[in-house]
């Protein structure tokens, strides 16, 4: 009896210890299976993670170089918008000074009595859009008496101004217009567009001209002789 218990002991034991064996092995190989499948998982993120960055930071380039363009296109547009005023400035300018040649005094009372008048202007009013851009001359006149007539004198100077011709668009910025053809003008820029300075010699009735000497001193400038400054 008593060696039959001791085998049966021994048995269950060993039945037991094996049991055992097996839990902790079990035990094991879930800590395994947890550990790869974490890495695994991990191997699955990590690349769709680095995906996203770079789609990121390709969409940041691309946002920088746009607003890079976007500022060259608006230099670009600025410069063409000032070469066209330019040009227009110097039309302008030189139908003036050629009136100016031709008549200087007909010209002064001309703009005294409309300095608002379409010659004065890039194109007529009338064509022109309420709110938008002209380009308009002012004409300062000057004359100089010499000893055989007047040294007739103009500073031509060309603005870039808005011009309001809307009565109702007028009013909503606080001006008032009359007259039902006219304007408000208001000057877009500090500088003027183009400038420039001219003269014409207008002989009295009656005056002949100086003889030169012979070093060519002494002699009186003729009617027509301009100088540009």
């Amino acid at each position: 009896m008593a060696v039959r218990d001791a085998r049966r002991s021994m048995g269950n034991y060993a039945v037991a210890a094996h049991a055992e064996g097996v839990r902790a092995g079990d035990a094991r190989m879930e800590r395994y299976h947890a550990i790869v499948g974490r890495r695994r998982t991990d191997r699955r993120v990590w690349p769709g993670a680095a995906f996203i960055v770079e789609a990121l930071l390709l969409l940041v380039f691309l946002a920088g170089s746009l607003a890079v363009l976007m500022d060259l296109s608006a230099d670009a547009d600025a410069a063409g918008a000032q070469s066209t005023d330019l040009m227009g400035a110097l039309v302008l300018a030189s139908n003036v000074a050629e009136e100016f040649a031709a008549d200087p005094v007909a010209l002064q009372e001309a703009y005294a009595a409309d300095p608002a008048a379409d010659r004065w202007f890039s194109c007529p009013l009338d064509t022109v859009e309420s709110g938008s851009g002209i380009l308009r001359a002012e004409c300062a006149f000057a004359a100089e008496p010499t000893e055989g007539g007047l040294l007739h004198r103009l500073t031509l100077t060309v603005w870039k101004e808005r011009v309001l011709t809307d009565r109702e668009q007028a009013a909503d910025e606080g001006y008032i217009i009359n007259d039902p053809e006219g304007a408000v003008f208001e000057r877009w820029e500090e500088e003027p567009v183009y400038t420039v300075e001219t003269a014409r010699y207008v002989a009295s009735a009656g005056t002949r001209p100086a003889l030169p000497s012979a070093d060519g001193a002494g002699a009186a400038p003729t009617e027509g002789e301009v100088s540009h400054g």
